[in-house]
């Protein structure tokens, strides 16, 4: 996804008295934004496998969305956090457990099941 693979249109609808603000991705239609009342907008999310949409107040859709993004940042790694992580799924991918050490991973695992199950 790629901002150009987004398409901004005003237009006017039959059911809308004012002009809309219609965004299209990939030419199909994402969202629409109205103002029936000047200056309180309207978002119009499309639903196109039904033919229908739902529609918020524009600002408690943009609220509901930052608080969503806001809480997925939270679990988000900083760049030398992901470069450690990185590093780590690549050691991982070339470690060859010795039989030794297999054995005692599943010692490990087997008392914690005990720990936690009983």
């Amino acid at each position: 996804m790629s901002k150009e693979d987004f398409r901004i249109m005003i237009a006017d609808v039959p059911d809308k008295e004012e002009p809309v603000c219609e965004v299209y991705y990939k030419n199909i239609g994402w969202v629409q934004v109205s103002a029936e009342i000047p200056n309180k907008f309207i978002i119009a999310f499309c639903n196109t496998d039904e033919g229908n949409y739902w529609e918020f107040p524009y600002d408690e859709a943009m609220e509901v969305l930052e608080e969503a993004k806001n809480h997925l940042a939270k679990l988000q790694r900083t760049p030398e956090e992901q470069a450690r992580y990185q590093a780590r799924l690549k050691e991982q991918a070339n470690w060859k457990p010795t039989p030794e050490e297999t054995a005692e991973y599943g010692r490990k695992m087997e008392e914690q099941r005990k720990k936690y199950y009983g």
